[in-house]
Parts: C-alpha cells; sequence; structure tokens
C-alpha cells in the first residue's frame, strides 16, 4: 500500500513539474508534504477539471459559447486569475507588496475561478470538434446553472485551504487526473480536425487517443528537460 501511495505522488509530482513551478512558497502542505502543484496550478488544473466532469454530467454535446452575462463571467475570472498573477510576480520582484500582499487563498481561488473558465471554453471547443452535429445548446442557460458550478468550485477551494492530513493522497490522484485529462483534451480537441466528425460514441476512441498520446509525449518530454536542466545546473528547479 506504502508502494502504491509513494508512486501516485512520484507520478503527481513528475507531471507537475511539466506545467508548474513547484515553489515550496506558492504551494499548500499536507500533511507536511507540499502539493504537485503550486497553489494557483492546484486552483486551475482541478478547477478545469470540475468544470469538465459537470459540463459532462448536464449538458453532453453542448458546443455553444455561454450567453453574454455567464462570457463576460469567465472573461472577468481570467482577468482576477492574471491581475493576481502579475501581483504576485511582481511582489517576489520587489521583494515586497506590489499592490497587496500576496496570498496562497488568493492564488487558490483565482486558480479555481480560471479553471471554471478553461474547463467551459474547453468543453465547448471539444465539441465543436469532435462532432459532426453538435448541440447548439449554450455551456450555461440560466444563472442557477452557473452559480452552481461557481459554488462547487469554492467548495473545492475551501476544502484544499483546509490542509486536512487525509486529503494529501486523494487531492495528489486527482491533480494527476487532471494534468493529463486537461493537456490530453486540449491535444483532442486540436487532433480531431485531422479525422473525420464523430457520428457514433466509438468515433472518439482513437481521437482521444491520439491526444492522450501527443499529451503524455509533451509532458514527459518537459519533465524530463526540466529535471535534466536542473542537473546541468547542479540545482534542481
Amino acid at each position: 500500500m506504502n508502494n502504491a501511495m509513494d508512486w501516485l505522488l512520484s507520478a503527481a509530482n513528475w507531471f507537475g513539474s511539466a506545467v508548474c513551478h513547484q515553489w515550496d512558497s506558492h504551494s499548500y502542505f499536507i500533511a507536511g508534504t507540499p502539493l504537485c502543484l503550486c497553489a494557483r496550478c492546484s486552483g486551475m488544473y482541478l478547477g478545469g477539471l470540475l468544470t469538465l466532469v459537470y459540463l459532462a454530467v448536464r449538458k453532453p454535446r453542448a458546443a455553444q459559447l455561454p450567453k453574454t452575462p455567464y462570457l463576460v463571467a469567465l472573461i472577468i475570472f481570467f482577468f482576477l486569475w492574471a491581475g493576481d498573477g502579475v501581483n504576485s510576480f511582481a511582489s517576489e520582484l520587489r521583494g515586497q507588496p506590489f499592490l497587496y500582499e500576496p496570498q496562497n487563498l488568493l492564488r487558490l481561488l483565482t486558480g479555481a475561478l480560471m479553471g471554471v473558465s478553461l474547463g467551459s471554453l474547453l468543453f465547448a471547443m471539444l465539441n465543436s470538434n469532435l462532432y459532426r452535429e453538435p448541440r447548439s445548446k449554450p455551456l450555461f442557460e440560466n444563472v442557477a446553472d452557473f452559480l452552481f458550478l461557481c459554488a462547487l468550485a469554492l467548495g473545492l477551494v475551501v476544502l484544499i485551504n483546509s490542509q486536512m492530513e487525509w486529503l494529501l493522497y486523494p487531492l495528489s490522484a486527482l491533480m494527476l487526473v487532471a494534468i493529463l485529462g486537461l493537456n490530453a483534451s486540449i491535444w483532442t480537441a486540436l487532433a480531431a480536425s485531422f479525422f473525420r466528425a464523430a457520428t457514433q460514441p466509438r468515433d472518439l476512441l482513437p481521437r482521444f487517443a491520439a491526444g492522450g498520446l501527443i499529451a503524455l509525449l509533451l509532458l514527459n518530454a518537459l519533465a524530463l528537460g526540466r529535471y535534466a536542466l536542473g542537473v546541468w545546473l547542479g540545482a534542481p528547479l
């Protein structure tokens, strides 16, 4: 059991190193162990995975962008994420707060909101590229639908911020799935343009296989490159 859990943490850290700086000062620690993603990336990847699952259950094949109020909200989420990132980076360079004191909770919160934006747009792009006849329904048709997803994302923030010890392995597993799943989904959406549009569920398999393979190769290459650069510099990155 311990070997399996150690493998899980190692795999999560390996793939996390391909997409995140993993600075301890920007990361949550659970049971004395830093998560495989920094606070901002934790929110973004888990929020993105949550959104993809939510929309897949609630709005399968929906490919139309959200109505204007919800699209504006998603754009605002992006600017909150980007603005907090700029403030955090500027604060690091200055050695003191730029606009305000950076906090992991703010990184996590803005990351989760960005995950909702990313997951929503990725879901629409996937369906548009995969299906011959995607449904013309918008991703969000009413306030309750959108607010419920946002509430789920905020619940995720509260859960991670609690840093309860039992969360280490479940969160590490979810982050590993999120890293692989979101990157595979992005490449699947891009690779789908080289296939005929799907008309049946079984037609999706080669598309997701191609996207998943590309994502695995790229993530491993990035992680290996980071490791090799750390060896060359004489210090882990």
